[in-house]
């Protein structure tokens, strides 16, 4: 596929791409005919006819060699070494034509290695677009090594976004990861998963898979697992349960944190940002804007109470207050509790008494 050039502001009607597009090919074609030619460049036994000027305009590399004072510069043969002639043969056929073609499994990664060592950024890139389009949980984890260890940040971002995408479907792959990496993942606001104690079985299997080495490292995994987000009777029997925790007073400091936001004793904000304290998107959990009565656009007094979640941007009825709550009340929040409280003079409601209005996944509300 064509591999196309960055725009250049005010080249506007000059004719430009038309005279690259012609000169492209007049030199494509002077190669054919093998005229003009002034190197030949040789990779694994095979032999390839080039113009210096068009290798030095296409690679640094090129450019480095016949423009300095090495020995390549002046002579007619230059042997490359580590670059396989299938993929030398690719790099030249672009420096003509401006053309990526037949992209495959098997020649994709080589001809990436190929032109980063020979400094054809546009190849490069245009090989690490189609290897990202071929990831899956096979060889996510290896694509993302791959890409690290030759510089394709596009490459090596899409790999970690497919992981962590698709996490559920890694399995054991995951266990051989090293700690910043896993870390990568774990503290990331992308990873997938259903509830928060997958994040944890997540840790803990990572560990148990070399246990003497890997069970001093789990608090700093636990501290990117959100333990206040776990559901409260797993966090008692399975976290706190788990021997490892059990046996590490850091881990069990943060699970007195969760244990203390999940009773209100503590709020998130007397942490400061801290992403333990926020929940994953993909669990469905979010924090929401309840409205508790107010008036409508004619100033008749609403009976509602209704919530807004600004992650998906819908409103959501929740409760309609009694009757008795009618011309006067105040409304209280503790932890993920919401009480309102009041009444109508000569309501004849029943004092001291708390309603329950609605319940939601971890909230309520009351009224009394």
């Amino acid at each position: 596929f064509p591999v196309p050039a960055p725009a250049r502001p005010g080249t506007a009607a000059t004719g430009e791409p038309a005279h690259a597009v012609s000169l492209l090919r007049g030199l494509s074609a002077l190669r054919a005919e093998r005229s003009l030619l002034d190197v030949t460049v040789v990779a694994g036994g095979r032999e390839f006819g080039a113009h210096r000027a068009v290798l030095a305009a296409a690679s640094g590399y090129f450019r480095a060699m016949f423009g300095g004072a090495l020995r390549e510069a002046r002579a007619e043969r230059v042997r490359l070494h580590g670059v396989e002639p299938e993929c030398l043969a690719r790099l030249l056929d672009f420096a003509y034509t401006g053309r990526v073609g037949g992209l495959g499994p098997d020649i994709a990664e080589r001809l990436l290695r190929a032109a980063d060592l020979l400094q054809f950024p546009a190849v490069k890139e245009a090989c690490g677009a189609w290897l990202a389009r071929q990831l899956e949980p096979a060889n996510a984890l290896d694509m993302q090594d791959f890409a690290e260890a030759f510089a394709c940040p596009a490459l090596a971002a899409a790999a970690h976004r497919f992981v962590l995408r698709h996490v559920g479907e890694l399995g054991a792959q995951l266990e051989r990861l090293p700690l910043p990496r896993l870390l990568s993942y774990l503290r990331d606001d992308g990873l997938c998963v259903p509830k928060e104690e997958a994040v944890f079985q997540l840790a803990l299997r990572w560990v148990r898979a070399d246990p003497a080495a890997r069970a001093p490292l789990l608090p700093q995994l636990l501290a990117h697992v959100r333990l206040p987000f776990v559901r409260r009777f797993y966090l008692l029997a399975h976290v706190e349960g788990e021997p490892l925790v059990a046996r590490c007073p850091p881990c069990l400091r943060l699970l007195r944190e969760a244990r203390d936001f999940q009773a209100a004793r503590l709020d998130r904000h007397d942490r400061g940002p801290c992403a333990r304290m926020r929940p994953r998107p993909s669990t469905g959990l979010a924090e929401i804007l309840v409205l508790v009565g107010g008036c409508d656009r004619d100033c008749d007094e609403l009976v509602t109470v209704d919530c807004y979640n600004p992650r998906t941007g819908h409103w959501r009825y929740l409760a309609e207050f009694p009757e008795h709550l009618g011309g006067g009340y105040s409304v209280a929040a503790l932890g993920n509790d919401i009480y309102v409280t009041g009444k109508a003079h000569g309501s004849g409601s029943v004092e001291n008494t708390w309603v329950l209005a609605a319940r939601l996944s971890k909230a309520q509300l009351f009224v009394g």
